[in-house]
């Protein structure tokens, strides 16, 4: 893991792959040397799905989305990458196997990064996804699978290299695993197909922040991570708080128990492990309703007509009572002609989401799912 004492260099300061991986090998992410199978990274032949990986610090909010894309007909799902989060590293890992043999997802967990790259890792909110990141519901999580060899950041390096334009990654926790591949194999930025990153808030619909009063979480927890990001220019989206937090795609008591009665055991899974999400939201919000941020991200990787998006510029401020606050620059807007701004790439960031229709694709992902006897075990 990254020392809390150690300063990691900055993005340009690793610019040779020696000093990359000397610097990998250092932060305990390099995993494994070994080239990864050719099947990791898809098969010839044939019409594809959307092929994505899941960066995820499984919490909550995280197996809703885990199990979106595993249903959902129009993914493939090739790994799901873990970090520290809503949960510590080793509780994510552990969530991950747990969803991925109990629902029998064939994608393999890589295990990520446990700290962010400057700042000191920050205690988990266990008041929001319990001590386990799964509310404290299921008993004693112990899967009897383990995670693969290769490290997150090694993982989906290759699988962007390995299938150029063709791999989207959809990152739901701090940005770090992605950011840690970029300094191994800068190329990525050149071939990942998208990179849809659930984050920040612009003040769109009024938010701005869901840990401090102007920054949304996973731009808080690692926010030089979430900086880099924006900097480069591959294709970036951006949904944060201004459309997660739309109340007509927030779930409610009935559209859960809809999940729970038609979604074989992913649906119960689902409704146990809200509970504790739902007393969240009571008390945080006052609302009888749970937002699930990360679904909504996975969303716009399955159907983007669902959602308005506006192109511009995006900063993240890194320290002090600004930390983790995105700011957005429109398109054609007059600070573009400002060198802080000039030198940035244009991105797409969500302001609009169609809610309705996000609860439908949910729906009906989980109970075809289910359906399909989605609750079985892997083998």
């Amino acid at each position: 893991m990254l020392r809390r004492s150690t300063r990691v260099p900055g993005v340009e300061s690793l610019a040779t792959p020696i000093v990359r991986r000397a610097f990998l090998r250092r932060a305990g992410l390099l995993l494994a040397a070994a080239g990864a199978p050719p099947a990791l990274f898809g098969q010839a032949g044939g019409a594809r799905r959307g092929r994505v990986i899941l960066d995820v610090d499984i919490g909550i909010d995280d197996a809703f989305a885990v199990l979106l894309a595993h249903f959902s007909p129009t993914i493939d799902l090739l790994g799901i990458t873990t970090a520290f989060g809503n949960t510590t590293l080793e509780n994510s890992t552990r969530n991950a196997l747990y969803i991925k043999e109990r629902f029998g997802v064939e994608a393999q967990v890589y295990r990520g990064a446990a700290e962010p790259l400057h700042h000191p890792r920050s205690e988990p909110p266990v008041f929001v996804h319990g001590e386990d990141g799964l509310g404290d519901v299921e008993g004693r999580i112990a899967p009897s699978i383990r995670e693969a060899d290769l490290s997150a950041p090694e993982f989906i390096a290759r699988a962007i290299l390995g299938d150029p334009g063709e791999v989207t990654v959809v990152t739901l926790g701090p940005a770090t695993n992605l950011m840690l591949a970029r300094l191994l194999e800068p190329a990525i930025v050149d071939h990942v197909r998208d990179v849809i990153v659930m984050g920040g808030a612009v003040g769109f619909a009024g938010e701005r922040g869901n840990i401090t009063t102007v920054a949304e979480a996973n731009a808080w927890q690692d926010p030089h991570a979430m900086a880099d990001l924006f900097r480069f220019p591959w294709p970036v989206t951006m949904v944060g708080l201004d459309v997660t937090y739309a109340a007509d795609a927030s779930m409610d008591a009935a559209f859960i128990e809809e999940l729970r009665t038609r979604a074989g055991e992913a649906g119960a899974f689902l409704e146990r492990i809200n509970r504790q999400y739902r007393r969240f939201y009571r008390s945080s919000r006052g609302v009888d309703v749970t937002f699930q941020h990360d679904s909504i991200a996975v969303a716009y990787a399955i159907a983007p007509s669902l959602f308005e998006v506006e192109r511009g510029k995006v900063k993240v401020l890194t320290d002090g009572v600004a930390r983790g606050q995105t700011v957005f620059c429109p398109e054609g807007h007059h600070t573009f002609g400002d060198p802080e701004w000039a030198g940035l790439p244009t991105h797409r960031v969500c302001r609009g989401i169609d809610g309705p229709g996000f609860l439908d694709l949910y729906a009906r992902a989980l109970i075809g799912g289910g359906a399909r006897g989605g609750g079985r075990r892997a083998e």
